[in-house]
């Protein structure tokens, strides 16, 4: 191997390391004072942890990276890719913009975990942390909110 091949090498292997320390930075920053998420092996053991009681949330994808999205190939609207374990005695009036929150939209129809962005005349207005845009037909009203999240369980 030639001296400019092996340094062309050094330089995009220290290329791919920053990337990579960048991504996890971007990660850590964005998930930032959210809840406690735990990470188990497995869906069983994360079910376990999270214990009886808990909320199972949909992996639509919104929420990457706090949750990740179901895998491909699969119903986003059918699979669970967390269990959360919410606030006991929590209201809709303990809710504060940022609070992680378990709602069922309509469009769902199951639990689906996001962030109350901001009070509206027709209730919270929800955002995903992996989204650039609110959720604009629903709002999280007193009729669908579940709860707030105290911690969540994923498994990878």
């Amino acid at each position: 191997m030639t001296l400019k091949r092996s340094l062309l090498l050094a330089v995009l292997a220290l290329g791919l390391v920053a990337l990579l320390a960048l991504a996890l930075r971007s990660e850590r920053v964005l998930t930032a004072g959210l809840p406690l998420r735990i990470v188990a092996k497995t869906q069983d053991e994360a079910r376990t942890l999270a214990s009886l009681g808990a909320v199972a949330v949909l992996g639509t994808g919104s929420m990457a990276p706090y949750i990740a999205a179901a895998p491909a190939g699969t119903d986003p609207l059918a699979t669970v890719m967390a269990y959360v374990v919410t606030v006991q005695g929590a209201t809709i009036a303990d809710v504060r913009a940022g609070s992680l929150c378990i709602y069922i939209p309509e469009w769902a129809g199951r639990h689906v975990m996001h962030q109350a962005a901001s009070f509206s005349e027709g209730g919270w207005i929800m955002t995903g942390l992996g989204t650039k845009t609110y959720e604009n037909a629903e709002r999280m009203t007193g009729r669908n909110f579940v709860g707030i999240v105290s911690r969540t369980y994923i498994w990878r």
